[in-house]
């Protein structure tokens, strides 16, 4: 049915609204009442109908099947009271024949979601590229957001919008493969960003960078990264992965700046204000600073250390991500800024881990390092939380040749 052709119009993906003739159909304020789940099961068995049994077990659940009928044929009279009251004609709107639920067939709809199951099978069947692309993207298009998202708890728009989120993420990924192949990555760039508004997933941020790179928008590619590792960091705990990193430094490589003078580089790039402690960088940037010193120490000699922090509860346990570990971060974040020398570095490594990364300095020279920064984490407010460092030599590391960090049994508490 077309959208121009219907009467009753139903949306149901991103949230539910119902129109009729243009004008809203009000259900009433409880729209998690079983008359409104009764019209969207109806809705989404549009084509073929529903068991009456199926849709009492989804309505009223299996204990209730026995005592189903009656309470089903109430739901029906309240369903068909609404509708009459919000302006419909007169109809029985559900017929039950040889035990399946049908919807009446005398009143047009249009359903969003069974106009996107029918572009996404027109476009899996077409070999014509050109209409396979363009029936993708109206499909992605009708995808506003989560089937029903307020009716989630329910197993029948559970398992629904799992079905509808499938097929969205093949059609997505499809339709992106096949722009890629056209050259279309601004389309590819706007499809992924719609996406990553919905479900914020590497997978989508990245589909976003690589299409900012393809047409050498390197400056908004890094935008794109930074706000998507910055997300996944402080939501999930979780440091860019090595696809990430790998989208950092080709990004890196690219960026161009504006030709200036040496005084203008310089003022662009030394710190706005002399601030004394530890300097905090980013991840990545750590990465590129432990390289540096790496190599610098095959020079001048200079040993360097690094120490892993993990923050703990009173008995040594790691502490899970919650709001109040967000607040000992910080504090402890202020401790080693007040403990460390303006030529040391730190990063996060994850919501409760930091790594230090400690020049000209030994390993006695650590434990005294440790012991200060728990003085000052305790004059920070940390409480009775505790910090389990371990430490290791750069060159420790470079002579095992680690590919990621692995550190000596050298343990303080």
């Amino acid at each position: 049915m077309q959208d121009s052709e219907a009467a009753l119009k139903v949306q149901m993906l991103g949230g539910f609204n119902v129109t009729y003739k243009d004008k809203t159909v009000s259900f009433g304020r409880n729209n998690m009442a079983k008359s409104i789940q009764l019209f969207q099961i109806m809705m989404i068995n549009m084509e073929k109908g529903i068991g009456k049994r199926t849709l009492v077990e989804a309505l009223y659940g299996r204990d209730e099947v026995e005592n189903g009928n009656s309470s089903l044929n109430n739901t029906i009279f309240r369903l068909r009271r609404q509708l009459e009251t919000a302006g419909l004609p007169e109809d029985p709107y559900i017929e039950i024949k040889s035990g399946v639920c049908t919807w009446s067939k005398n009143i047009p709809v249009w359903i969003d979601v069974l106009e996107f199951e029918e572009l996404v099978e027109k476009a899996e069947k077409t070999s014509d590229l050109n209409e396979k692309t363009s029936l993708y993207m109206r499909a992605c298009a009708l995808y506003r957001g989560e089937f029903l998202p307020i009716m989630i708890g329910e197993e029948w728009a559970t398992v629904a919008n799992v079905t509808y989120q499938e097929m969205y993420f093949k059609c997505l990924r499809e339709v992106s493969e096949l722009l890629k192949q056209q050259r279309e990555y601004e389309k590819v760039y706007q499809l992924c960003t719609t996406a990553a508004q919905i479900y914020p997933f590497e997978e989508w941020q990245i589909l976003r960078i690589d299409s900012l790179i393809a047409m050498n928008r390197y400056k908004e590619a890094m935008e794109v990264y930074e706000e998507a590792t910055k997300m996944f960091f402080d939501e999930l705990g979780l440091t860019p992965s090595k696809k990430m990193l790998e989208r950092f430094q080709a990004m890196s490589g690219h960026i161009q700046l504006p030709v200036g003078s040496l005084t203008d580089i310089k003022e662009e790039i030394q710190e706005d204000c002399h601030e004394e402690g530890a300097y905090y960088c980013t991840f990545p940037s750590f990465i590129d600073n432990y390289r540096l010193v790496s190599r610098m120490m095959e020079r001048n000699g200079i040993s360097s250390f690094l120490m892993l922090c993990t923050l703990t509860d009173s008995t040594g346990r790691p502490l899970e991500k919650t709001e109040k570990t967000r607040e000992v971060s910080e504090r402890f974040q202020m401790a080693v800024r007040r403990s460390l020398r303006r030529g040391d570095l730190y990063t996060r490594y994850s919501p409760c881990q930091f790594l230090l990364l400690l020049s000209g300095t030994n390993q006695e020279n650590c434990s005294v390092i440790s012991r200060r920064i728990d003085k000052t984490f305790k004059e920070e407010g940390g409480g009775r939380n505790k910090i389990r460092y371990l430490v290791t030599s750069v060159v420790d590391m470079k002579e095992h040749e680690a590919d990621r960090l692995s550190f000596s049994n050298v343990t303080w508490n």
